[in-house]
């Protein structure tokens, strides 16, 4: 085996049993109070379909007076590691919109050290209801 077998790029990662996810994240518009700045605008969202899966991590029931929320957190992985996803983006399933899911973590798409190969993108996620 010579050099470049031993760190030649793998093939791409698949992952036959993603789904296909939403993923909003809030427009911009002129900041009422700073008019050289921007506001977030959820008015207006910019939505594109990625695919992916979210996985759960924790879920934990908070009560606190008179509400009980549920705190959930999960890990998104896209097979794609150049997908758009950035912290303040809402991410569904497209065939249940009724659960979001923040996007609380930096995502990242690590790379190898020793052949580049970067195979997926992962972000923190967390859920809140009640």
């Amino acid at each position: 085996m010579n050099d470049t077998t031993l760190f030649a790029q793998p093939p791409g990662l698949s992952m036959p049993a993603t789904e296909t996810l939403v993923r909003i994240r809030a427009g911009t518009k002129p900041d009422p109070y700073d008019p050289d700045a921007t506001a977030s605008d959820w008015t207006h969202p910019d939505t594109i379909e990625i695919e992916g899966f979210i996985a759960s991590a924790s879920s934990m029931r908070s009560p606190d007076g008179l509400d009980t929320p549920v705190e959930s957190s999960a890990v998104l992985t896209c097979p794609d590691p150049d997908t758009d996803v950035r912290v303040g983006d809402v991410i569904h399933h497209k065939t249940d919109p009724q659960r979001r899911w923040q996007v609380v973590g930096i995502p990242s798409a690590d790379r190898n050290p020793f052949t580049g190969w970067r195979p997926t993108l992962e972000a923190q996620l967390r859920e809140v209801r009640g």
